[in-house]
């Protein structure tokens, strides 16, 4: 018998599970650990989850606890073509204590202005935070001279910044960090005084300009009030940005956010929002309201709909490409919505004039989610590693969702100031392991690493993927398409007890998985990188 085919056998004889989930959910292998489906369809040899109500559970395997090594691997298929979020394709995660490790290919929208991460595919396992193990945030510089970072995506494996006022010449840049923690100017797209915002759509960056009036956060006018934004460019690489399409009769474009194949976008000053073709083709989606007149504060995505967070007493709406906008509700003491965010595979908001995030519940009901201390905003949101993060404004703190209704300090990033009135901790996005966060006035980068997160920080095409993760009890390995593409290392004495928890095809926690997956497989050891290319060759 010659090596492969002896390396083979012995892979075979470690497989714990198979479930091809083909037709059925039984497990191939001849361990028979048959699985549960839920809401879960067949079609084209693969099981169908539709990003609201399936999962697989698998029976109990302790070796997916911590304690022992194992790999997990399955092919999977996207499909949030008509505006749902990706989810997660396997987690062993305890919803109450945010606990556990996930596999998901992440996207956040509907954070102020940003999509920070679009199909980015991550490994994480969620530790739990003691007294003597809380991190630390770092500074990690100011992008130019600005006073706001308005928007932080993740692109093509980098970090990227748009900023409000750089002060060598009071207009809005993007900025890129480096390798060596450097940030690198990437031009202005128009001479505006901000870029707002930023995402990736169709496997570009695009960012969308603003003439902000910095009043609004109490803090002097930029020298620079008399240039319009409200246009959106297209980045071509270094300091080159092309024109891609404006806002009809307004100064601000306040968020981008790619929907069922179009790019939307939303003014700020002025009622309105558009949706583009990839060719610029606009079409006019109206703003909100019965008198089609109600000024949006920012958009979000969540199982098929269009959400906007309206400004004042006017609450939410939401809509489709082919309906009009329909009334969601609202709260007490709203009177800005200016964050979504799916968590637990729930949609919430964040809100103002209390830092308060509520969840809905369906027919324009919205229940407490906590109050973020005796702040009075909440401003950036993002899920990191497991665990909920939301900044806040007066103070500029990041408060960490801890369960239930509560939310706990984990930094202060702008410092008390009593000439500053208001202090912003807006933007978020997580890169290269870590949650970044950028601020106003200092304008700065802060991050914060609470990992052990493997990340890949480039958005997956369409179509089918193979993807393995695999614990040694030394490091969280990543692999997709039969490469290693992520490694982090993790301590297995900080592993807190997953035996409550399931083991889940499908479900984790930000949403149910939206798409298709097929050839499971459980091993009872950490496959080396020529075991991983075998069994994605064999298939």
């Amino acid at each position: 018998m010659d090596k492969e085919r002896k390396d083979t056998v012995a892979m075979d004889t470690r497989r714990v599970g198979y479930w091809p989930l083909r037709e059925d959910f039984k497990d191939a292998s001849s361990n028979e650990r048959h699985g549960k489906g839920e809401s879960v369809l067949f079609q084209d040899g693969a099981a169908v989850f539709d990003g609201e109500n399936s999962q697989v559970l698998l029976p109990d395997a302790e070796i997916t606890t911590g304690t022992r090594p194992f790999t997990l691997s399955m092919e999977f298929k996207i499909d949030d073509k008509n505006g749902t979020l990706p989810g997660v394709l396997a987690s062993r995660y305890v919803p109450d204590r945010m606990e556990g490790w996930h596999l998901t290919p992440m996207t956040q929208t509907g954070g102020p202005s940003c999509i920070s991460n679009w199909r980015h595919l991550q490994f994480g396992w969620s530790l739990p935070i003691t007294e003597d193990l809380i991190p630390k945030w770092q500074d990690r510089g100011a992008p130019g001279n600005s006073r706001m970072i308005c928007a932080l995506c993740t692109y093509q494996g980098s970090l990227y910044a748009g900023v409000f006022d750089d002060a060598k010449d009071n207009k809005g840049h993007v900025y890129r960090l480096d390798e060596n923690n450097e940030w690198i100017d990437c031009g202005n797209p128009d001479d505006s005084n901000s870029v707002w915002t930023l995402t990736e759509y169709k496997g570009k960056l695009y960012a969308g300009t603003m003439k902000y009036n910095a009043k609004g956060s109490s803090l002097p006018e930029s020298p620079n009030m008399s240039v319009p934004g409200g246009k959106i460019y297209r980045y071509e690489g270094g300091k080159t940005w092309s024109f891609f399409g404006e806002i009809p009769g307004s100064d601000s474009c306040a968020a981008l956010v790619p929907y069922q194949g179009k790019l939307v976008a939303m003014s700020f000053y002025t009622p309105g929002v558009v949706a583009f073709d990839e060719d610029g083709t606009m079409q006019d989606l109206g703003a909100p309201g019965p008198e089609k007149n109600i000024r949006g504060m920012n958009l979000g995505i969540y199982r098929g709909r269009l959400y906007i967070g309206c400004n004042w007493m006017e609450g939410v709406y939401s809509r489709t490409l082919d309906e009009d906008w329909v009334y969601e509700g609202t709260v007490d003491k709203c009177d800005q919505v200016y964050v979504f965010t799916v968590h637990h595979n729930s949609l919430l908001m964040g809100i103002w004039r209390e830092a308060r995030v509520v969840r809905y519940e369906g027919n324009r009901v919205w229940t407490d989610y906590g109050l973020m201390g005796s702040e009075m905003e909440v401003m950036g949101i993002s899920l990191y590693n497991g665990k909920l993060y939301g900044g806040t404004l007066p103070g500029g703190h990041v408060y960490r969702y801890s369960g239930e209704t509560e939310w706990i300090l984990s930094g202060v990033l702008e410092q008390p100031d009593p000439n500053i009135r208001y202090r912003r901790v807006w933007s978020m996005a997580v890169h290269n392991g870590e949650l970044y966060a950028g601020t106003l006035p200092g304008g700065k980068v802060w991050s914060l690493n609470n990992g052990p997160i493997a990340t890949y920080d480039y958005s997956l095409e369409d179509g089918w993927h193979k993807t393995a993760i695999v614990y040694d009890r030394q490091a969280l390995s990543l692999y997709l398409d039969g490469k290693l593409v992520s490694k982090e290392p993790i301590d297995p004495s900080k592993i807190s007890d997953l035996s409550q928890a399931s083991l889940v095809i499908g479900n984790g926690p930000q949403a149910r998985f939206s798409g298709s997956i097929r050839e499971v497989e459980l091993f009872d050891a950490a496959l080396s990188e020529e075991e991983i290319a075998r069994l994605f060759k064999k298939r």
